[in-house]
């Protein structure tokens, strides 16, 4: 069957004419989703409700709490309705009887007084104009009035569409019209006789009330939530009058009952309820690209970009294989990535995008925190340092951020002779400190940078905030002057974006910072984060009980004082997350010979170690591609199990102690300690 019309069979006539079904169909693919004989789950639905319906009223037969009943009651109402829905497209199924009957036994349920005729007479005129005056749409009654009138509008839905109905009787068949005054007279006469007996309070608990109770939901959920606010008619544009509702599918989707992607629906209006998500799925690029009105659950109106980039991070995030998203980057692999963009952040640091192809989009896929690993020939000399991703997971680019440090030759090389077009040797995402946002997460977030420790942190508090509507996030970010602030000018967006969710205290250690004025969530303090100044804020608004996570970044000095002082305080070791830009150099004993034997990509690699040098020194003079980035024990990238033998590991800042305990090491701070030693790269 095509989506957008019934079948044509013999003693089957269309729910909308063919030229009707023409404009529904117009531009939209075709779904292929063929309709049953009969639509099972539609069937099962209807007998399902019914039996919930006897059950409560039995109970309340039986003098039941109405706090019990009236909501089983309310709930068949919401369910019969979708059974009436479904008939009313003939989407029950390809024979006609099935679709009658079905919308016949299912509409008392919902509306006592109303015939089957009239209600596909309404909602049909709905379809046809999507998002026109209320005069032309009925179901823009829910939406289009003053938002201090919508609850009451929808609890009056029905009102509203007998009035619609009304002023348009003359034009009915006849038969639809008798009907229809019939059942309202029965109706009547079931009120009057209820009240006549004594019998009002009863009918109110069986029907009246639950009945309310459902249309409100139904108003809510089936006509407010997939329309409001969108300015496109249905004859402007088919694909942006309706909106899906992303995010908490697992609840939301029964719930609704797969409403939740009602702009399938409303492209496809005539294939089964259980089915939309199986035609949006299908067809996904197709919708995207005519950029259709997407929500999360909380309401977060989302771009077709950014649709792609959250469900490819939501899907990802808690796969037992996106522990590492890009396993790649711990055997060492790079690849060539050419430069996007260029952009001068400070007089001494640059932001540098790259254009990722296709084929390694998945590989470059990244959690908020994680760094890249560059690698460049200078001088005649290797060289690899680490760079944090300063982009928000949610978006489709992938940028770092360099500041140029004093003597530093790959620093120096970024920011004074790289330019758009040229290419880099890059390893894929990796790093252990990350914040994995969830969606329907109310968390408070504390952040602790200095300098260009604000790049990991940038990404996980914009992401965070764009995932989980209902968290916070305070940034503590030390610099020296205004001037010297890296992303300045996205940091103050950002807290307007978040209207109050997002507050930047900025700490400036020049002088100008006693004359710089504190305005809305931004704040500006005189100094150095310091112990004083951070045991100030964590007897007030940072109080241990009030943070769910801390993140640190920044210098050894920044970052030790910081954790020691949080766990003074009585918070938890788990809660604080750290890493380093800067490590301080310590004198390194002297381990023993060794025979060291490494496996790296599957390959296995052999070398004689007198103890003076690192495993990963070792290693790589035997010719291997050992991964690594920092060298100081900081980013994780050298990362390596123990398999035979026994190290001893200097400094470590990157391994949690559960990794510590499993046997894992940071191989450019170990020294071997044993005649054998056995580590895996790939493990």
């Amino acid at each position: 069957m095509s989506d957008g019309r019934a079948v044509a069979t013999s003693g089957v006539s269309p729910v909308l004419s063919e030229a009707e079904a023409q404009a529904v169909r117009r531009g939209v693919p075709d779904p292929g989703i063929p309709l049953p004989r009969v639509a099972v789950p539609t069937v099962a639905l209807f007998v399902a409700s019914l039996a919930v319906w006897v059950l409560a009223t039995w109970l309340a037969a039986t003098h039941a709490s109405p706090w019990l009943t009236i909501p089983l009651h309310a709930l068949v109402t919401f369910t019969m309705f979708t059974v009436l829905h479904e008939a009313t497209h003939h989407a029950a199924g390809r024979l006609t009887w099935v679709n009658e009957l079905l919308g016949r036994l299912s509409l008392p349920f919902v509306a006592c007084y109303g015939s089957f005729g009239m209600v596909r007479y309404i909602h049909i005129e709905h379809h046809r104009n999507t998002n026109e005056d209320i005069r032309t749409d009925p179901d823009a009654w829910t939406s289009h009035g003053p938002a201090f009138q919508l609850p009451l509008r929808w609890l009056t839905i029905d009102f509203w569409y007998a009035a619609f109905w009304l002023s348009r009787i003359r034009r009915r068949p006849r038969r639809e019209v008798v009907e229809t005054l019939v059942l309202v007279a029965g109706s009547a006469a079931g009120l009057v006789v209820a009240i006549a007996s004594g019998h009002l309070w009863e009918l109110a608990v069986l029907y009246l009330v639950p009945q309310r109770i459902g249309l409100f939901v139904l108003a809510w959920w089936f006509d407010w939530l997939p329309h409001h606010d969108l300015p496109y008619t249905a004859k402007q544009d088919r694909f942006r009058s309706t909106r899906v509702r992303v995010g908490l599918e697992w609840l939301l989707t029964p719930m609704m009952l797969y409403q939740n992607y009602h702009l399938v629906h409303h492209l496809h209006p005539a294939i089964p309820f259980y089915r939309y998500i199986t035609a949006w799925q299908r067809n996904q690029d197709v919708y995207l690209a005519h950029e259709v009105p997407i929500a999360t659950a909380w309401g977060r109106e989302l771009t077709a970009s950014e649709y792609r980039a959250w469900r490819r991070l939501t899907s990802s995030f808690y796969a037992e294989d996106a522990v590492e998203p890009a396993a790649a980057a711990r055997r060492g692999r790079f690849h060539r990535l050419t430069v996007s963009d260029v952009r001068r952040l400070t007089p001494d640091a640059v932001s540098i995008s790259f254009d990722i192809p296709r084929h390694l989009r998945e590989e470059y896929r990244f959690k908020p925190g994680q760094h890249l690993t560059l690698r460049a020939e200078i001088d005649g000399r290797e060289v690899r340092r680490t760079y944090s991703i300063c982009t928000a997971a949610t978006s489709d680019l992938v940028r770092i951020a360099v500041k140029r440090v004093p003597g530093g030759v790959f620093s120096t090389h970024l920011c004074e002779r790289v330019g758009v077009g040229d290419v880099l040797e890059v390893m894929p995402p990796a790093g252990r400190f990350t914040l994995v946002p969830a969606e329907g997460n109310a968390k408070h977030y504390v952040g602790i940078a200095a300098g260009s420790g604000i790049t990991p942190v940038i990404s996980m508090l914009s992401t965070a905030l764009l995932v989980e509507d209902g968290s916070r996030f305070t940034l503590l970010y030390g610099n020296r002057t205004a001037e010297s602030i890296m992303f300045r000018d996205e940091l103050e967006m950002l807290v307007r974006q978040f209207e109050g969710r997002l507050r930047v205290v900025h700490f400036l250690s020049g002088d100008e910072a006693r004359h710089t004025p504190s305005t809305g969530f931004e704040e500006v303090v005189p100094g150095r984060i310091d112990p004083e100044k951070l045991t100030s804020l964590l007897r007030g608004r940072l109080a241990p009980d009030k943070v769910d996570d801390w993140f640190l970044c920044g210098p050894q000095d920044l970052v030790d004082q910081t954790r020691e002082l949080l766990l003074a305080h009585g918070v938890a070791a788990e809660k604080v997350h750290v890493e380093l830009f800067h490590t301080v150099s310590r004198t390194r004993a002297i381990g023993r010979t060794s025979a060291i034997t490494a496996t790296i990509d599957g390959r296995r690699a052999s070398v004689t170690s007198e103890g003076t040098e690192s495993v990963l020194e070792a290693v790589l003079r035997s010719g291997a591609d050992a991964p690594y980035a920092c060298m100081g024990g900081a980013c994780g990238t050298c990362r390596a199990k123990v398999l035979r033998g026994t190290v001893d590991m200097e400094l470590n800042y990157a391994l949690s102690e559960a990794e510590v305990h499993a046997g894992y090491v940071l191989t450019c701070q170990s020294r071997p300690t044993s005649e054998r030693l056995d580590v895996d790269y790939d493990a």
